[in-house]
């Protein structure tokens, strides 16, 4: 049922729900910028095959199990898939009993033999290196003749296509040792490991150094391994300079990482909640600004931001991913924002979804949703920045404004009234079913994004002082057909259809389009009828598609069933919030929370019917997270930009958080910060001071 905004409350707050507000969310509360991302080994789920760290320039997995060991170095644009470096003491590596992440830095710590062995594994500031600490406690009441070896392989190779997949390389390296320098060498890179173990024995048929040290009773000893990637021209003996000075390396990445974090904090609001799952939803939502950013002098953007990025899975940059969280990144970084609209619009994304960091170049098929994400981009970073002039830039010859109106005008004869897509075959791109069953031709939930589109445009030309009426006017006729041509009002849902037949297939898709004005209300409480625990929802989220759909697949996470594609349920909720379906919105929140205690960073899927996340994809640190920010921001906040400049606020409390606020919300050259409980509300905005009960709005 909707639930409609009547209320009887004063619009002044009373002096004890001023105080309230005040004592639960001083403006000053800070969390350590270096503990903002930080997971502890306890509550992590990830595998090992997908747990790693990044620095923006090198990546590597962390082989969390034991003590040591770490696999994969990935530093666009050199590889090295098969990297190993493992660490055996006694012989046996050391089984981890403890551990904690930071985005570019694993702290562990096990035993063995009486023995305590810890290790902090650390990217360096702003190199392709990285360095392990490796410490060795001995509480036995005798000195240990102390057997240590490092195992090292891999090859290394130049990688020029950074798409989905993580790449294959495996290039055969020769090896040269000076002392504890090792230089695994090509044509196409090179791989250096140092190392102040002394004593170590070099046996290359095994690819081992060995060694054996004294450790006196009750004493602690300390080595370092550094390890970096490059080109075969490196000249540089950048691993020798760590292993020498290892403090200052250690502390040089922890002041970078806090720079980074603080950086991110001077552009997006902090976020508070007397619900504590909210607020760790809201932080882990934005890590992948870290994990995903790249500063690499190769590639053509600076920074440049993949659709992935840890242990070098979706380096590319999908027009899919970037699009979704376009509300929130201009907020972040306009400028950035600006160059990847840009750069998308350099590649035919009637053919393409995405672009190659190191060359520009398009790759993949046509998503049919590519003509309204960047309609959608160019929309959001001019209403969220005023950046009007934008539209006059030229991209391949056109301006911005050329290409908004080509975009949002493909596959329509405008010399014919307007029809209902039909995406044929290709259609299939769209959700990619695996079990056989069809979602292909006039899909209604495509075609309800072209209304979006429409009335996107129209907006954009209206900012010209000349606006195309005939793009309402089409938008308009569209919304009509939906729902003459498509609604099926006996199974409350709408059809699609392939070659003159119609079928059903219940996705999720169609509740990421509630309250943007493209059904009417009578549709969206029938589409609403189906968000219930026998169709889409799990005790973990909701799923994909309706659990009572043939085509469920259980294994099929992110489109096909067992759960949702991860940004998803964020954005439903925030349709639901702004369209005033407030229960719904809290129950679907509140299912999905643990994703902010379980994970260091969301994959691109996550399951409705259990705690995990998708294993089967390279794609584990999703650009898309941010969109779980996003939500907060324009959902739960209800923060909207008028095209006038002015700015509506109207937040909404969660049933199960007494309290929430925003602080240093910074939108449109405005400082905002909001507080709000179940029955009121005050925003400061530039110094200036508003106050009302939930559910009225406040413009300024």
């Amino acid at each position: 049922m909707r639930i409609f905004k009547v209320f009887s409350f004063p619009i002044l707050f009373s002096i004890v729900s001023i105080v309230l507000l005040v004592m639960h969310f001083p403006v000053n509360a800070q969390t350590d910028p270096g503990e903002l991302f930080a997971l502890k080994g306890e509550k992590n789920i990830m595998n090992e095959e997908h747990f790693g760290i990044i620095n923006g320039r090198i990546t590597t997995r962390v082989n969390y199990r034991d003590v040591t060991t770490i696999s994969g170095l990935f530093a666009p644009p050199y590889a090295s898939s098969n990297f190993l470096l493992e660490t055996r003491i006694f012989g046996e590596k050391v089984p981890t009993q403890k551990y904690h992440w930071y985005p570019y830095e694993v702290t562990r710590e096990g035993e063995i033999n009486d023995f305590v062995v810890k290790s902090r594994t650390v990217l360096t500031a702003d190199s392709r290196a990285g360095l392990i600490v490796l410490t060795l406690v001995n509480r036995n009441r005798k000195e240990v003749i102390t057997p240590i070896q490092l195992h090292i392989k891999g090859g290394i190779n130049y990688v020029e296509q950074w798409e989905f997949l993580r790449p294959k390389a495996e290039g055969r390296t020769k090896n040269k040792i000076e002392g504890g320098l090792l230089v695994k060498s090509n044509e196409e890179g090179k791989i250096k490991i140092a190392t102040d173990i002394p004593g170590l024995e070099w046996f290359d048929l095994a690819s081992r150094w060995d060694t054996k040290i004294p450790i006196p009773a009750g004493k602690e000893v300390t080595f370092h391994i550094a390890f970096e990637m490059g080109g075969p021209d490196q000249k540089s003996d950048l691993v020798s300079q760590i292993v020498q000075n290892p403090t200052a390396t250690v502390q040089a990445a922890r002041n970078e990482h806090r720079r980074s974090v603080e950086s991110i904090f001077q552009h997006l609001p902090r976020f508070y909640a007397s619900d504590k799952r909210l607020e760790n939803y809201y932080y882990r939502s934005l890590v992948t600004l870290l994990t995903n950013r790249w500063e690499v002098p190769e590639f053509i953007l600076q920074p440049y931001y993949g659709s992935g990025g840890v242990i070098g899975g979706c380096v590319g940059n999908y027009l899919w991913e970037f699009g979704l969280p376009a509300q929130i990144f201009p907020l972040f970084d306009p400028k950035s924002s600006a160059e990847n609209i840009k750069q998308f619009l350099k590649v035919d994304l009637t053919k393409y979804y995405l672009f190659n960091p190191l060359t520009g170049k398009g790759g993949g098929v046509w998503y049919q949703v590519n003509q309204d994400k960047i309609v959608e981009l160019i929309y959001y970073y001019i209403l969220h920045t005023g950046d009007v002039d934008f539209l006059q830039e030229k991209v391949e010859g056109l301006t911005i404004y050329e290409h908004v109106l080509n975009n949002a005008f493909f596959g329509d004869d405008l010399s014919k009234p307007i029809t209902l897509v039909d995406y044929g075959d290709a259609g299939e791109n769209h959700l990619e079913l695996r079990r056989g069953y069809p979602y292909r031709g006039i899909m209604p939930d495509v075609n309800a994004l072209r209304y979006l589109t429409y009335l996107r445009a129209y907006e954009i030309t209206r900012l010209t002082g000349k606006p195309i009426e005939n793009l309402k006017v089409r938008a308009n006729a569209l919304r009509g057909l939906l729902r003459k041509e498509l609604w099926n009002p006996e199974h409350k849902w709408f059809n699609f259809q392939y070659n003159g037949k119609k079928d059903i297939r219940y996705t999720n898709f169609m509740y990421t389009l509630i309250g943007t004005g493209v059904f009417d209300s009578d549709i969206e409480e029938a589409l609403l009828s189906h968000l219930n625990e026998r169709e889409f929802l799990g005790d973990y989220g909701i799923h994909s598609i309706s659990k009572l759909d043939p085509a469920y697949d259980q294994d099929d996470i992110d489109h096909g069933g067992g759960g949702s594609y991860m940004a998803f349920p964020p954005l439903i909720c925030q349709r639901l919030y702004n369209a005033g379906y407030k229960l719904a919105a809290d129950d679907l929140l509140a299912r999905h929370l643990w994703w902010g205690e379980r994970l260091p960073y969301w994959g691109d899927s996550m399951p409705a019917n259990y705690i995990g996340y998708r294993e089967d994809t390279p794609l584990q640190s999703d650009f898309d997270s941010i969109t779980g920010a996003q939500t907060f921001i324009f959902g739960i906040f209800g923060v909207k930009v008028n095209w006038d400049g002015k700015i509506t606020v109207n937040p909404t409390v969660p049933t199960f958080s007494e309290e929430i606020a925003l602080e240093n919300l910074k939108i449109r050259g405005r400082n905002i910060n909001i507080k709000a409980n179940a029955k009121e509300y005050e925003v400061s905005v530039d110094g200036k001071v508003y106050k009302s009960a939930i559910g009225k709005a406040i413009t300024f």
